[in-house]
């Protein structure tokens, strides 16, 4: 196969063709997969590049001087031995260069075009001559003499530091730097064409990247695509930083790339630390960094405000920050900096839409879909509009578009089932009827279930999602549930029976019934012929640190300032003929002394050694108090809580599992809506 045959391209010499063709060879014969196809392919451009330098050459020298037209038989013989040379495979030619001369069959076409005979004779310095029988006929063009092996025959090490030279020199000049042309020369490099060489400039170019990373989008999709940098992302993420994989990605991929070309000519500008400042800011705003963000802005924006990307980026500060205000007016900005912007556009019609000024997000939607009818976050930013004006057939019918284009848009299906049919504003029943099934076969559709279908739905992924945090709640309840009876020293089932009284108290209307009432058991009672005696229950906080009851005449505790909100007062009174102490708060010891009949609440309590039953019966005796001879002196019933309750000493384990069993009751409550996204999903 000839030189032509191996580039796929007729003979020419013009090198930017040739240029061309071995470029788009070369992602046949990738030096790594096919390094014997690709050492085929850079000595067919090599030779082919020769040729054309030869062929200017000659035209120049046929324009100045033509040597004497030979005889035909000697023209022959020239003829075929220049034939027998470029007409060979690349692999013969390197053979023929290092191995004796064979004769060989001469082929049987003409090429279109062939090399002329005066390549030899124009390269040897021009000697005057008498007459044109002096001028010695030229040898064979032998490639060997003239095909210059220095670069081949460099240490590929030496190669590999002389191209990184070059690369350092041309980012070094912002100007060239930002040139597509100047990048694809470099790659051109004999050391990017050496198999070994080729590795060394794989592993260390992305490093060298990582610290000099100021290029246009495109130079960024030329080196991915003789480095092949996406195919192995993989192996990338243990290479250069995160950051930098992270910002590599988002190059090739455009989610956001930055521009170099609107400050070219700002000879005033000091890029190199604008282009820091900028960069910088795009960094931190990936990672979440605000403070970082905002100092960096401020900082490009004093070198040069003008610049639309810097501006993009404000706007996206702002916005994530929760300034929607200033990130509106950027986005406003840029688009009339930047009136091209698309991403300006979106923003700005969402913040209108926001607002509430849909003509305008309107408008904006629609100039962006006039330039990119594609774009279906914009079609659905219109439905919602339309939505919001009423246009029901409108908003339908972008909706239905964006269904067409994505069957399992939740978006656009959450739209469609807000839209009302103008027939459910109707009063006539047959209408409305109507309208009911229009939307049931719109739900039906749109593959949406019935509300028991879903909400059987949302219980099956509502558990499966928490099933682990239910059973340990259980566990944590049983716990606390196992604290309490220890500390009452009560059975499962007295815990149980007490629990179910907290809120249904017991019913007592003859003194048996109270007697036979379990102490602690919340009661329920009316007491007649009641009198309040004077007679309170106080605590010293100062004389006791630890909560304990006094039992002392009412003047008394006023004069020692005991009266407070745990105060509770004493009143005696009848049930089924006989009198029992009850203890209130001041609310119902005042219903007791107006009334002296009360219907009340309280616990069934065994009074305590002490001085308790001493000092309440010494305060009968000196107010003479009819009831005395026939007081319980038992019990008594206490309706207003005591310290020594709210307290409880010995709590702390209880508090500790109600702690946890509080946390997870808020991770189960969080669970809810999130399991109603969830549910839209299925």
């Amino acid at each position: 196969m000839g030189i032509w045959e191996t580039l796929g391209i007729e003979p020419t010499d013009n090198p930017a063709q040739i240029r061309k063709a071995y470029a788009k060879k070369l992602k046949v014969h990738n030096p790594e997969v096919d390094p014997e196809g690709f050492q085929r392919l850079r000595e067919a451009y090599d030779l082919a590049l020769k040729y054309t330098r030869n062929t200017k050459r000659n035209r120049m020298s046929e324009e100045t001087s033509l040597p004497e037209r030979r005889q035909p038989d000697e023209w022959q013989d020239h003829e075929s031995e220049e034939e027998s040379v470029h007409l060979q495979p690349p692999r013969r030619i390197y053979e023929l260069w290092h191995s004796e001369p064979v004769e060989e069959e001469q082929p049987n076409y003409d090429p279109p075009q062939r090399l002329t005979l005066f390549d030899r004779f124009l390269e040897e310095t021009t000697r005057e001559v008498d007459s044109p029988e002096e001028i010695p006929i030229p040898q064979r063009y032998d490639f060997t003499e003239s095909y210059d092996h220095s670069e081949r025959s460099m240490n590929p090490d030496d190669m590999v530091e002389r191209f990184f030279r070059r690369t350092q020199e041309l980012y070094d000049n912002y100007h060239e730097r930002i040139q597509l042309e100047n990048w694809r020369e470099l790659l051109n490099d004999e050391a990017m064409w050496n198999v070994g060489c080729h590795q060394l400039i794989d592993t260390r170019f992305l490093h060298f990247l990582e610290e000099h990373y100021h290029l246009p989008h495109e130079v960024w999709k030329l080196l991915d695509s003789h480095f092949q940098w996406q195919e192995k992302s993989e192996t990338l993420a243990s290479q250069p930083s995160g950051r930098f994989v992270a910002y590599l990605n988002g190059q090739l991929n455009q989610t956001f790339t930055l521009r170099y070309h609107s400050f070219e000519n700002r000879e005033d500008l000091d890029i190199e630390a604008f282009l820091e400042w900028r960069s910088g800011a795009l960094f931190a705003l990936m990672e979440n960094d605000w403070e970082t963000a905002q100092s960096y802005l401020a900082k490009a924006h004093a070198l040069y405000a003008l610049d639309p990307d810097l501006i993009r980026l404000e706007g996206e500060y702002f916005l994530r920050t929760g300034n929607k205000n200033r990130a509106f007016y950027t986005f406003d900005q840029l688009i009339r900096l930047d009136p091209d912007n698309i991403d300006a556009y979106l923003y700005r019609a969402r913040f209108y839409l926001e607002k509430g000024d849909v003509h305008d997000a309107i408008r904006d939607c629609e100039e962006i879909l006039s330039r990119m009818p594609e774009l279906w976050d914009a079609r659905s930013l219109l439905g919602k509009a339309y939505l919001q004006l009423g246009e029901w057939e409108k908003a339908q019918e972008v909706f239905q578009e964006i269904l067409l284009h994505n069957p399992s848009d939740i978006d656009a299906k959450i739209c469609l089932t807000q839209i009302q049919s103008p027939f459910n504003r109707m009063t006539d029943p047959t209408a409305n009827k109507q309208a009911k099934a229009a939307r049931r076969k719109t739900l039906y559709a749109l593959g949406l279930p019935s509300k028991l279908a879903r909400f059987k739905q949302f219980f099956a992924i509502y558990t499966r999602r928490n099933i682990w945090t239910m059973i340990f709640l259980l566990l944590l309840h049983y716990a606390m549930f196992a604290v309490i009876s220890m500390k009452l020293d009560m059975t499962s089932e007295q815990m149980f029976a007490s629990l179910v009284n907290k809120f249904n108290p017991v019913q007592i209307k003859t003194m048996d019934e109270l007697k036979q009432t379990p102490l602690g058991y919340q009661v329920e009672f009316t007491l007649t012929k009641a009198s309040y005696i004077n007679m309170l229950r106080v605590y010293d906080k100062e004389k006791h640190p630890e909560p304990k009851a006094e039992f002392i005449p009412a003047p008394k505790a006023k004069e020692r300032d005991l009266l407070n909100s745990d105060t509770g007062y004493v009143s005696v009174g009848y049930l089924d003929q006989q009198a029992i102490i009850v203890i209130t708060d001041y609310d119902h010891a005042k219903e007791i002394h107006d009334k002296q009949s009360i219907t009340i609440q309280g616990t069934l309590k065994a009074i305590p050694d002490g001085e308790m039953l001493p000092v309440i019966a010494n305060a009968l005796e000196k107010r003479k108090h009819p009831h005395q001879s026939i007081l319980v002196t038992d019990t008594y019933i206490n309706a207003k809580p005591d310290l020594e309750e709210k307290g409880w000493p010995g709590s702390w384990l209880l508090g500790i599992l109600a702690m946890i069993s509080m946390l997870y009751y808020i991770r189960i409550l969080r669970e809810i809506p999130k399991t109603r996204k969830a549910l839209t999903f299925h």
